[in-house]
């Protein structure tokens, strides 16, 4: 893709339109946060930041900045992480969260996409399964059922 086509489809705040085409996943990779630094060998977790004090230019960038070329450090997962909450804004919205996850699984085929669990819930978390994301850090403590939530989403969870 293209920059002004990632701008575009970001601009366009549609994440169902943004999801078209866009595989429906058979499994949900989880990890717990106390295993996400080392529970998968090789690579790197990148961060895309977006929402609040962000623009869809700046998105796009770093998206396009990581997506795979030969001869790269091996990215073992994107995670997606809203700005901060202003008086103005909250860090994203949740058509937004949708829309960024939808826009990654386009930019970067075969890349675990994750949104920031934390941040925007449990609930944000299982819907982005059906526009792009597929892998969950779920925060030490909560005790979510990674097995339910991905068999409410039609996909099989599997531990990282």
């Amino acid at each position: 893709m293209t920059r002004d086509q990632v701008i575009a489809m970001l601009d366009a705040r549609d994440p169902i339109a943004a999801a078209q085409g866009l595989p429906a996943p058979s499994e949900v990779g989880w990890l717990r946060t106390d295993d996400a630094d080392g529970a998968r060998g090789d690579g790197h977790v990148a961060e895309v930041r977006y929402g609040a004090g962000t623009t869809s230019a700046q998105v796009a960038d770093r998206l396009l900045d990581l997506a795979p070329r030969p001869a790269r450090d091996h990215l073992r997962a994107v995670r997606l992480v809203p700005g901060a909450d202003t008086p103005e804004r909250p860090g994203s919205w949740g058509n937004e969260d949708l829309l960024v996850a939808a826009v990654a699984r386009h930019v970067l085929p075969g890349v675990p996409i994750r949104l920031d669990w934390a941040a925007v819930g449990e609930g944000a978390c299982q819907v982005a399964v059906a526009v792009g994301a597929d892998e969950w850090e779920i925060p030490e403590g909560v005790d979510a059922d990674p097995d339910h939530l991905a068999q409410a989403v039609g996909a099989r969870a599997v531990r990282r």
